[in-house]
């Protein structure tokens, strides 16, 4: 047998054997809480490939490696759970908490698709914790376990209002905050195009983002490697679109028709392209200037824009 396969050829009879050789039924409640934790971590990277502070996306890592290390312990390796373990992850906890406004009431996801995958792998969390009561009920689980994957889930949840409310600022090391009140620099539009092109490469796809001034002056286009040509000029055309209207071009296709804008058209004389994937862009509340995406689908361009606009408001909020 070639020992690169990952399947043996015999099928596994619906057993499974832990690191210390026992053979037990995949239907076992260890099993099952292995399988939930690989699951939680799958999905704390699905919301990973889409966040784009640097210091959040580390400390998901940091609970992935030690999701490892967990799964190890279970299926019968080293120790890997600790008090202190428990005291890190409230200690960091209250440091995500301390970028969040008080709130009353319940959480409802789907503000942003980072806060909302988070929030998935919260309650995937929480029911691998449930799992662990009941695995715990046997003498095989350590009672610290089920106290840091209490603490987890609340850690996750800190996580999800954190991406949720935007509250997070990045500033690129060779950029200060400062630069802010210069308004939109070729620094700023470049960091922008970047954690767009970052996003759409992880869709595999080429796109081409073009950002201008409050002026509609061209700033920045930058189009990713194959990329349509025809992208080119479209995005630019979103761009100014969004900027001099000053609303998004999905808004003004709709209030072309039978709305504030009805009986408006886009010529080659007004520059004004009613397509998805234009957005005015902010920075402290304030319009300074205008970005386009071209290379997706309607909704993906959209989506793109929408993504840019949130990433730059949030740096200046």
């Amino acid at each position: 047998m070639d020992d690169n396969k990952i399947y043996t050829g015999f099928g596994d009879k619906g057993y499974t054997r832990t690191i210390k050789n026992m053979r037990v039924p995949k239907s076992d409640s260890l099993i099952e809480l292995l399988g939930t934790l690989d699951e939680f971590s799958s999905m704390l990277g699905s919301a990973k490939a889409f966040i784009t502070d640097k210091e959040l996306i580390d400390d998901i890592e940091l609970v992935q490696r030690k999701l490892i290390e967990i799964n190890g312990e279970i299926a019968g390796g080293a120790v890997s759970v600790t008090d202190e373990c428990v005291a890190a992850v409230e200690r960091m906890i209250d440091k995500y908490q301390s970028h969040i406004e008080p709130f009353n009431g319940f959480t409802i996801p789907g503000k942003n698709r980072e806060s909302a995958l988070l929030h998935s792998a919260r309650t995937i969390c929480r029911r691998a914790e449930r799992i662990a009561v009941k695995v715990g009920q046997f003498g095989r689980l350590r009672s610290v376990m089920l106290i840091y994957l209490n603490r987890l889930s609340d850690l996750i949840y800190s996580f999800a209002c954190y991406a949720e409310r935007g509250v997070h600022t990045v500033v690129s090391v060779n950029e200060p905050a400062a630069e802010s009140s210069a308004g939109l620099t070729l620094a700023i539009a470049k960091d922008l195009a970047k954690a767009i092109e970052d996003y759409a490469s992880s869709l595999g796809l080429n796109i081409v983002v073009a950002v201008l001034d409050a002026g509609a002056n061209l700033i920045l286009l930058h189009s990713m490697d194959n990329a349509y040509i025809a992208s080119c000029k479209i995005a630019q055309d979103k761009a100014y679109t969004a900027v001099s209207l000053k609303m998004s071009t999905k808004t003004a296709l709709d209030e072309s028709r039978g709305g504030a804008l009805d009986g408006l058209s886009a010529t080659s004389d007004n520059g004004l392209l009613l397509l998805g994937g234009g957005m005015p862009l902010k920075m402290n509340g304030k319009i300074v200037g205008g970005l386009g995406v071209s290379g997706g689908t309607a909704e993906q361009d959209i989506d793109f824009a929408e993504f840019g606009a949130r990433y730059l408001e949030g740096r200046f909020r």
